[in-house]
């Protein structure tokens, strides 16, 4: 009801400042835009033989987590298009793997591992599900933990960590504190793909508190693809890659 609200008063806004043409157009960019991104998602699932839209509340997962986020699925137009910045080899891990969508479309690359972590036991069961009769994937061993990400321990072979927005507040920067300590350990190159950095990301990343800015190389932005750019929320609608490397600096 809060989002519909919002909407009707941001339609409201519009009209009043940019008048009932600009409006009507601007509803209508967006209708298509909704409609085609829809279609699109419907034909990655028939090719993969999955079903993972839609959105599942926290309350019907019986969740009471005040850092969890309700589950809803990544664009796989969008995450394609981000994994285009990263390299593929090493382990894959994808926070708050839900129904699996993340997993299969992981899976379509030779990674040598690929683990979901999911808090919830019904998400589990069904992504398993999902992975079990994914048809193009090529990776063969795709996991899925069920636990609080923040107390999974992230093994040294991981190289790119997926956020689709799983979770806000204490236990991203604990998880993003679990990444920096396994980068410590065992120093090497990593990326982290995170979905609409502005959700608590893309500050802790300026910080430089939990990943220190020497490690943070370089940052690419994607546009999610057939959604409109957000004057609000530049950094949303997109998913940015950061490109670490935790390796010491040979002084010459």
């Amino acid at each position: 009801m809060s989002t519909t609200f919002s909407r009707i008063k941001n339609a409201a806004r519009m009209l009043k400042t940019e008048g009932p043409g600009y409006t009507f157009r601007h509803a209508r960019t967006r209708l298509f835009l909704y409609a085609k991104a829809r279609l699109t998602e419907e034909l990655y699932e028939r090719r993969f033989g999955v079903r993972t839209r839609g959105k599942i509340s926290l309350e019907s997962l019986g969740i009471d987590d005040p850092d969890s986020v309700w589950y809803a699925p990544t664009s796989y137009s969008a995450f394609f298009n981000a994994m285009k910045h990263v390299p593929i080899s090493g382990a894959f891990v994808d926070y708050g793997s839900g129904l699996g969508r993340t997993l299969v479309a992981a899976g379509t690359f030779p990674f040598n591992r690929i683990t979901g972590v999911e808090l919830s036991q019904s998400l589990v069961r069904r992504s398993l599900e999902n992975v079990a009769k994914a048809k193009r994937t090529i990776c063969q061993n795709i996991e899925v933990v069920c636990m609080n990400a923040a107390h999974w321990h992230v093994p040294s072979d991981v190289i790119v960590f997926h956020f689709f927005n799983p979770f806000l507040n204490q236990t991203l920067r604990t998880v993003v504190g679990n990444i920096a300590q396994s980068l410590r350990e065992a120093p090497r190159q990593a990326w982290i793909v995170f979905a609409n950095p502005s959700w608590g990301m893309a500050q802790l990343m300026r910080s430089g508190e939990v990943i220190p800015h020497e490690w943070q190389k370089h940052t690419i932005d994607e546009m999610w693809p057939l959604r409109p750019v957000s004057k609000g929320d530049p950094e949303g609608n997109l998913y940015r890659v950061y490109a670490l490397d935790s390796r010491p600096t040979v002084q010459h």
